[in-house]
């Protein structure tokens, strides 16, 4: 490891640990990314061009390493990365998931130092030092190296990242004069190794940017008290500050400020992307966005670069798949629960099929049976056999998740026993 990675990495854990809780981060992160979308929405409705956040990647980026393209109909997955002061963290990182034909969005947290093989490099390191190790690589950038990262480890595809300087958040509330809200009891907290002292009393108040830091990073009082009902009352007054900070940003009033925070926020995204994202996210209802942290648990663990102990958060695998395929691939068990899928295929020993009908049971379709076909499509093919297109349409998100190129037709079927068939095609994973 070079001298400058060396101490890079070798620094951040003490440094950042006592700077970010786990908690703050997350919410952090989701009102920068509520502030990306405002920002841009901002820009579009006083004509400012949004092409300025619009970063292409370096013609110098191979093939290998850029991000897949959007197919139409698909959700789009972006990686939203807050960088830390100096620019050379991500100390912030969201998988955002949007589904523009059932207007919902999924977003999930990952934890800084969630435990990961980063990409350009192969080794188990925490995720955040991923962004640090592309800072200045034109051929292999910070943001595709987290993305990439990210694609690992969750198995899905992210189409594009978007970069936020987390001083946004502070300029972004003392812009729009402050938010308002209200402080439902007394808090009273310092950490001199944190940097921190939170001193205010309950009722309503117009908070600034330093002081809503303080009020949303802010969990227990000096004497050890906190809210009466713990976890649940810190969740609902973080869910009251959103929607407080929400409906100040989307005031009329603030729109010509908030034009001048794009300077904060970079994207691989089109300009027509940002644009028609942009319009979607800031109409959406607050009940059409769900969020959620990656699971796992923390563990102390061997890091072999450093050649010590370091403290990490370990993914859990199923928790994490059973997460990812609802939040994400868009998988929703429940309505999966009443699809019955049969698949077919050229061979009853084609291990392909076998392993894509663990996947779809694990996902709660009902796998009949795998039956045989003399030919197979090119592409892997959907039959819809009793004409419910929102069935097949399910199967085909689940399948297009895993890499499949499919197709969707509808031949009924009356006497069939299952709802769905899928024939595999020849340019199916694992053939």
């Amino acid at each position: 490891m070079d001298t400058f990675h060396s101490d890079l990495m070798g620094s951040r854990t003490a440094r950042r640990r006592s700077r970010w809780g786990v908690v703050w981060r997350a919410l952090l992160t989701i009102v920068l990314v509520a502030l990306v979308s405002v920002v841009v929405y901002a820009a579009s409705v006083v004509g400012v061009a949004v092409q300025e956040m619009s970063e292409p990647l370096p013609a110098e980026v191979p093939p290998e390493v850029r991000p897949v393209p959007v197919q139409a109909g698909h959700r789009i997955n972006i990686l939203a990365l807050g960088l830390d002061d100096e620019r050379l963290r991500s100390d912030t990182m969201m998988l955002i998931s949007v589904d523009p034909e059932k207007h919902k969005v999924g977003v999930l947290q990952i934890p800084r130092d969630t435990r990961a093989v980063l990409a350009g490099r192969g080794t188990l390191e925490k995720i955040n030092g991923a962004y640090a190790y592309g800072v200045g690589d034109k051929q292999f950038p910070a943001n595709l190296r987290a993305l990439k990262t990210v694609e690992t480890l969750l198995e899905v595809p992210i189409h594009y990242t978007a970069v936020v300087d987390l001083d946004g958040f502070r300029k972004a509330i003392d812009s729009i004069g402050g938010v308002v809200v209200d402080i439902p009891q007394k808090m009273d907290y310092d950490d001199p190794e944190q940097g921190l002292s939170i001193h205010f009393e309950p009722g309503r108040q117009n908070l600034n940017g330093k002081q809503a830091l303080e009020f949303v990073r802010w969990r227990k009082n000096n004497d050890g008290t906190g809210y009466p009902d713990g976890d649940l009352g810190r969740i609902r007054t973080q869910q009251q500050f959103m929607a407080a900070v929400m409906d100040q940003l989307l005031k009329p009033a603030n729109i010509n400020l908030l034009t001048g925070l794009a300077k904060y926020v970079s994207t691989t995204m089109e300009s027509s992307r940002i644009l028609s994202l942009a319009t979607q996210m800031v109409t959406l209802r607050r009940d059409a966005v769900e969020f959620a942290t990656l699971p796992g648990t923390d563990a102390y663990m061997l890091d072999p670069q450093e050649n010590r102990r370091l403290s990490y958060y370990v993914m859990d695998p199923q928790a994490t798949r059973k997460l990812v395929d609802r939040l994400v691939r868009g998988i929703d068990p429940q309505a999966a629960a009443a699809v019955r899928v049969q698949i077919a295929t050229t061979s009853p020993s084609d291990s392909s099929a076998a392993q894509l009908a663990d996947r779809l049971t694990s996902q709660g379709f009902q796998v009949s049976t795998i039956t045989l076909v003399d030919t197979p499509p090119a592409k892997t093919r959907i039959v819809d056999l009793k004409g419910n297109e929102d069935r097949s349409q399910l199967v085909g998100r689940s399948l297009v998740s895993m890499g499949h190129t499919v197709e969707l037709v509808t031949v009924i079927d009356n006497q069939a026993s299952a709802d769905v068939r899928v024939i595999l095609g020849r340019s199916s994973p694992g053939r």
